[in-house]
């Protein structure tokens, strides 16, 4: 589904990313079928599409003849019309990826860790940062901006909880301003689920959806949503916020203070626990074992297995009976192996509002894109969200006091 866009005077910044939008969305596309899709007048499409192609964000090339009559010129994004910067980094690892604006890695520098703190961490991205720019040479006029994921909940840049799966040392540092200041570019900071729900969005299995619920299983387990094409991260950018949703009363402690939460038995902490009979985060999560583990058909394993799906079921049930969501996607950083016998046992999942689905809906359960790391497309994707993604408060102007829709028609 492609927005509609408004010919009022200043919704220019808002047409032109609707514009953009429904390029990207069907690939190549036409003038005419543009304003069709949008609702917005042809001469004020064909405008816009001059500005992005003078911008270099998209490249027109002529359609294959079928017939008589020279064939309409179509339009794409063009990949190098836009880069970001992909940052994450865990307890051992730093990673900094270029992305370009199809979703293309167009370099890489891995970075090892001696220490996850800040008095460490930044002075190394810095030097990563650099060298990928200066590697990749994208010109500073199409580099939007920086991207960082990282396993804590964030709130205006900074992250602002840490729990038993996330690095320790970063609660409430202003992540966002030291590292703009020293990129010298607007960074974006993000918690590591809701960025990779982002990369779902614009590059992965949810770029043809407009609803949908992402659950990333990682050491620790956490949710994204978009609702309407964006998204959601609710009134503390807190939303989908996974880990904790309650799942078996009286069950297992957890840090937060409750129990049986979500997070103590669908975790890869809580599968490497189940292998190793210790607490959870005793020992580093061994993605290699997991897979070797499942490969042998090791019974501590198949156990974590099907009480991981057992406590997701119910959790996804109640997710589409609020939210009623278009599917939800399932993804992380497991080894695709685990994964698959995930979805696999995930069959049979409880009835909810929106379990009866009619032939043309997409099924309730998605695999997500396996990427290399799609944390660190999704921590990119957020700059290239921002540059480019339909935002309704462009329509908005500011009053005394008030926020009111702008709705003086453009002269002429």
């Amino acid at each position: 589904m492609i927005l509609s866009g408004t010919n009022v005077d200043f919704g220019h910044r808002f047409n032109r990313r609707v514009v953009l939008e429904a390029v990207r969305r069907r690939g190549v596309i036409s003038r005419a079928e543009i304003a069709r899709l949008t609702g917005l007048a042809a001469q004020t499409v064909s405008n816009i599409v001059e500005q992005l192609r003078e911008d270099g964000m998209l490249l027109e090339q002529r359609r294959p003849s079928s017939g008589r009559g020279k064939p309409p010129l179509d339009l794409t994004v063009n990949p190098d019309g836009a880069f970001s910067l992909g940052i994450v980094f865990d307890r051992c690892r730093l990673v900094v990826a270029m992305l370009n604006l199809a979703g293309d890695i167009c370099g890489q520098v891995d970075v090892v860790l001696p220490r996850p703190v800040p008095g460490v961490v930044l002075p190394l991205l810095e030097a990563a940062a650099n060298e990928l720019i200066m590697r990749t040479a994208v010109p500073a006029g199409r580099l939007w901006g920086a991207g960082l994921a990282m396993p804590a909940l964030v709130a205006r840049g900074e992250p602002t909880r840490l729990g038993p799966t996330s690095i320790p040392g970063w609660e409430g540092f202003p992540l966002a301003e030291k590292l703009g200041h020293r990129l010298g570019m607007p960074v974006f900071v993000e918690n590591d689920a809701a960025a990779a729900a982002t990369g779902e969005l614009l590059f992965g299995a949810g770029r043809t959806l407009r609803d949908f619920v992402h659950i990333y299983i990682g050491p620790g387990i956490g949710g994204g949503l978009v609702l309407a094409g964006r998204p959601y991260r609710g009134s503390h950018g807190m939303a989908a916020e996974l880990a904790h949703f309650v799942v078996d009363s009286g069950g297992r402690a957890c840090a937060c203070g409750n129990r049986g939460c979500l997070e103590r038995y669908a975790s890869l902490s809580a599968a490497q626990a189940a292998l190793d009979g210790g607490a959870e985060d005793s020992a580093t999560v061994d993605l290699d074992r997991l897979a070797q583990s499942l490969a042998a058909r090791d019974p501590r394993l198949l156990a974590w297995l099907d009480d991981a799906a057992r406590h997701l079921r119910h959790a996804i049930a109640a997710l589409e009976n609020l939210l009623d969501p278009q599917t939800t996607i399932i993804g992380g950083s497991l080894p695709e192996s685990m994964l698959d016998a995930l979805l696999h046992r995930l069959d049979g999942l409880p009835p909810s509002v929106s379990s009866r689905r009619g032939p043309a809906d997409p099924p309730r359960l998605t695999r997500g894109a396996m990427a290399a790391d799609m944390r660190v497309l999704g921590a990119a994707a957020l700059v290239l969200f921002d540059g480019m993604a339909p935002d309704p408060s462009l329509l908005l102007k500011q009053g005394a006091g008030t926020t009111e829709l702008a709705l003086r028609v453009a002269p002429g």
